[in-house]
């Protein structure tokens, strides 16, 4: 592994190398951006070059330090990670206090050499009391030690945390470079690939979650069977609204739906070349000219649904799509 083999973020790198190369590392670091773009593999990588016996702005990858930095297993490479209550490792849950004080405990040692790197991943899962207590480590922490920040959410930090750290901000990945993994590392078609690359929003992790749980595919039905009902199939409209209800990953499922209805309406506007699912182009052949207010009002409907079932609305999730689906579909009462 080197900094070469990151997919993209080569403003993020040059930075961070500039650092190395200047001895300015600084003292603790905030990769902030969307889940799924390589920030904690910029990081994973980042530790690694500060503890390479090449001793170079990239990891050689053939040392001891590189090995075992590859591994987990190097004795200054430190990772937090939201955990449940069980202390097992999960994303949707909290940092504790008690992996705080673990950490300071650890950084309290000196290092033979290299840097002692500590990565918390999904940092805005700090809880107060970690966050607070973790504070005057980031102000001044150990010599020889690197604290690097993960988060999505820059925001949820303590105006304190985001104070005491360099903040580098992370861009999604560019489409092309998301279709191209796709297509080269995953098989995919070059029109799924195009699709998926684009619904993602540039996160490897989103795309490769499509193509796992067959999402992409359940979308393609749903779409199918929205597009099927008409002005007087209120039965059906009411049985898929029921049935989304149940969906996991309902917003997500919304969010596409409205990509849907915006590729309406470039292809009802004559604008085809800006049409993001291209996999399943042609069900916009119905979307005739003349059709641009109708379908910016179903696109905001859909997002208007999608925040009402949000937090902290959180409406009743079946009901919220009956009178969406009604709506889009022109679906009525005789």
């Amino acid at each position: 592994m080197s900094f070469d083999s990151v997919l993209g973020h080569a403003r993020e790198i040059d930075i961070l190398k500039g650092a190395i190369k200047s001895s300015k590392v600084a003292h603790a670091f905030i990769f902030a951006g969307p889940d799924g773009i390589g920030k904690k593999l910029v990081a994973r990588e980042f530790a690694t070059v500060l503890n390479c016996s090449s001793g170079g702005d990239d990891s050689c990858g053939a040392c001891a330090d590189c090995s075992m930095m590859a591994g987990s297993i190097h004795p200054n490479l430190i990772e937090v990670f939201p955990v449940d209550k069980d202390g097992e490792e999960d994303p949707e849950g909290l940092i504790r206090i008690n992996q705080i004080r673990e950490v300071q405990n650890s950084l309290r040692y000196r290092v033979d050499r290299g840097m002692k790197m500590v990565i918390v991943d999904g940092a805005d899962r700090l809880v107060p009391a970690a966050a607070h207590a973790f504070l005057k480590t980031l102000e001044e922490p150990p010599p020889g030690s690197v604290i690097i920040l993960v988060t999505s959410k820059a925001s949820d930090l303590l105006p304190t945390v985001l104070s005491r750290c360099q903040r580098i901000n992370f861009r999604p990945l560019p489409e092309e470079a998301v279709k191209g993994f796709l297509v080269d590392e995953k098989g995919l078609d070059p029109n799924e690939a195009g699709a998926l690359s684009r619904l993602s929003g540039g996160s490897l992790s989103k795309a490769s979650a499509f193509i796992n749980d067959g999402s992409l595919q359940k979308r393609r039905e749903v779409i199918q069977r929205l597009s099927l009902i008409g002005p007087g199939d209120i039965a059906e409209a009411l049985k898929l609204a029921e049935d989304l209800s149940k969906t996991d990953g309902l917003e997500e499922l919304l969010e596409f739906i409205k990509s849907w209805y915006r590729d309406k309406i470039v292809a009802s506007e004559g604008a085809p070349h800006l049409i993001a699912n291209r996999d399943i182009e042609m069900r916009l052949k119905d979307a005739g000219v003349g059709e641009f207010n109708r379908l910016c009002s179903a696109f905001w409907a859909v997002e208007e649904a999608r925040r009402a079932i949000a937090p902290p609305r959180y409406a009743n999730k079946q009901l919220t799509l009956e009178v969406l689906i009604l709506k889009v579909s022109g679906a009525r009462f005789m």
